[in-house]
């Protein structure tokens, strides 16, 4: 029987930042994977969808540079192969990081034996603390003919050319999809059940992405959800509640995800679950308090994303030998949707200062005209500031652009570090950069 400190479930971000950080304070530490080394964020999703993206937001930038006429299609199979080498780097460089920290490593299914062993490919292995990391599944669909549906993943992994394809939902991943194929050429659709895109983020704004995903041939169908799905010889006959019918060659879903936490067997180690994952508190401690659960397995009230996995695997690593203990405090929110164009988002929202409009006042600028974005014929550029109406200080920014996302991870430094007009007017910034608009933007 082998004997560690931490055994961690689960390989992903959120399972090596807490293998890693564990190991850097003089633990032993093992790590259980059952599927792929790096997890979901690494093979079926931020990775891939990443390589992706930049081919395509390369064909989208030479195309409005030359006009369309003259630009050749996306070449999808080139662009898959190179996907294909930097996910298959990625994974190894996860396994020789375990290596070099000294982490021993396990390929197998894990499911608890008791409240200190579990069971690995009939193997029992002993630890003072386990760290549950294994995030979450698609839903099952159970709407005739939704064994033809595609979990989000697939896409990112396919080999050939998108030509028509149906996304159900209208989340961060749907709008990521629908980017990337409606740029390869693809005719895009769709379905989401309410009215409401992207929630959370601004109605404005996502409009405006919504209008500018249009003219690629991306069609939304709101109000509306698929009643059945049926094969034919050549492609997928989609039927809806409401009576629509159209021809498909695929459909995925990105309808969230389910905590994969079922077979682990976690009875057995004294851990309660719900229906949003396994329960922990303050301090990412299951019920049972030798072991802990981070990422998408854990009922924490936080989005489902890849940086709050890194931030809560680095913060039980940490906690594991810190004395005394301090519960988990995160830092500013920052996101994004890695669609044609980009939304991002940092701090209190739009919609929250809307809300609460005696507390905030919202100042927008829009970003068209400068220098930045017209050299990128970025016509939907546009910037939300959410200022605090007693400090006068920015708490929170919305961005539409193709560089959205940059601009809004210098307003986070900005914000988090309580960055002045004075101060940052101090600063110098290569000169015609993205950076340089910082001057423009701030204010008191």
């Amino acid at each position: 029987m082998k004997v560690f400190d931490t055994i961690v479930i689960g390989s992903g971000v959120g399972g090596a930042g807490a293998a890693i950080r564990a190991a850097s304070h003089g633990q032993t530490v093992a790590v259980i994977e059952q599927r792929d080394w790096g997890g979901t964020t690494v093979n079926r999703g931020s990775t891939p969808k990443k390589v992706l993206l930049g081919g395509i937001e390369a064909h989208r930038d030479f195309r409005v540079q030359n006009g369309s006429a003259a630009v050749p299609p996306v070449n999808w199979e080139r662009l898959a192969a190179h996907r294909d080498t930097v996910v298959s780097q990625t994974q190894e460089n996860f396994k020789r990081r375990f290596v070099a920290n000294d982490i021993t490593t396990f390929e197998g299914h894990a499911e608890f034996i008791n409240s200190q062993q579990i069971r690995v490919n009939g193997e029992r292995l002993t630890a003072k603390t386990f760290v549950i990391a294994t995030g979450a599944r698609p839903r099952e669909l159970t709407f005739p003919g939704g064994q033809w549906v595609e979990h989000s993943g697939s896409f990112f992994k396919r080999h050939v050319a998108p030509k028509n394809i149906t996304i159900l939902g209208a989340g961060v991943i749907a709008f990521a999809i629908a980017g990337i194929a409606s740029e390869a050429g693809d005719t895009v659709t769709l379905v989401q059940h309410n009215h409401v895109a992207l929630r959370g983020f601004d109605p404005q704004l996502v409009q405006k992405l919504i209008a500018n995903l249009a003219k690629q041939n991306v069609r939304v169908v709101f109000d509306d959800e698929l009643a059945r799905l049926d094969r034919t010889s050549t492609a997928l006959q989609v039927r809806t509640a409401s009576g629509a019918q159209w021809t498909t060659e695929a459909v995925y879903a990105a309808l969230g995800r389910l905590p994969n936490v079922d077979d682990l067997n976690l009875q057995a180690a004294g851990v309660t679950t719900d229906a949003h994952g396994i329960r922990v508190d303050d301090y990412l401690q299951t019920s049972n308090p030798n072991v802990f659960a981070v990422g998408d397995c854990a009922a924490v009230a936080t989005p489902k994303l890849a940086n709050y996995a890194i931030f809560q695997g680095k913060y039980v690593g940490d906690l594991l030998t810190a004395t005394p203990r301090f519960p988990i405090v995160y830092p500013l929110q920052a996101s994004a949707v890695f669609s044609l164009p980009r939304l991002a988002q940092v701090g209190v929202s739009a919609a929250v200062a809307r809300q609460k409009s005696s507390r905030y006042t919202l100042r927008e600028v829009a970003l068209n005209k400068w220098l930045t974005y017209q050299r990128e014929y970025d016509d939907q550029a546009q910037l939300i500031l959410v200022v605090d109406r007693q400090s006068g200080q920015v708490v929170g920014a919305e961005a539409i652009s193709y560089q959205a996302d940059v601009l809004i991870n210098y307003v986070a430094l900005l914000i988090q570090q309580h960055v002045t007009p004075a101060q940052l007017h101090e600063t110098f910034f290569a000169y015609p950069s993205a950076a340089a608009d910082l001057y423009g933007i701030w204010t008191d």
